[in-house]
């Protein structure tokens, strides 16, 4: 046997010692951080309640009416403000947007995404 070279079974438990030795030190290093368990758990306001759901002994009644956050809007209020967005939208000279240069956009992007598809995947596949 040369010496240094060690035996078989020397070199096997190299890397495991290793292992062994940095999860060791990962569980050391969480015993010693400053978090506890309390901060994980709620604490209770000054009044004693903890803000979230609470046990009040009874069941909710789901027969009594929502109340909107907001007052709804009348149909005569949406008559008057659609009329009122429509004039404005005609005093602008709104017109639509040119779309005559958009088939050949799509497709140049549509050839582009295919050379691209096609460059990736050779890339994957190491050629």
């Amino acid at each position: 046997m040369k010496s240094g070279a060690g035996s078989e079974a020397d070199r096997r438990v190299g890397p495991i010692a290793a292992i062994a030795v940095l999860a060791s030190l990962m569980l050391l290093g969480g015993c010693a951080s400053d978090f506890a368990i309390e901060d994980a758990v709620p604490h209770p306001a000054a009044n004693g309640t903890y803000g979230g759901p609470r046990d009040t002994g009874q069941y909710p009644n789901l027969n009594i009416r929502q109340k909107g956050a907001t007052a709804q809007l009348t149909d005569a209020e949406v008559a008057a403000k659609t009329k009122e967005l429509d004039s404005a939208k005609a005093s602008l000279g709104a017109k639509p947007a040119d779309t005559s240069g958009a088939d050949a956009d799509v497709a140049r992007m549509r050839q582009v995404g295919k050379e691209h598809n096609e460059q990736v995947l050779k890339e994957i596949e190491g050629q």
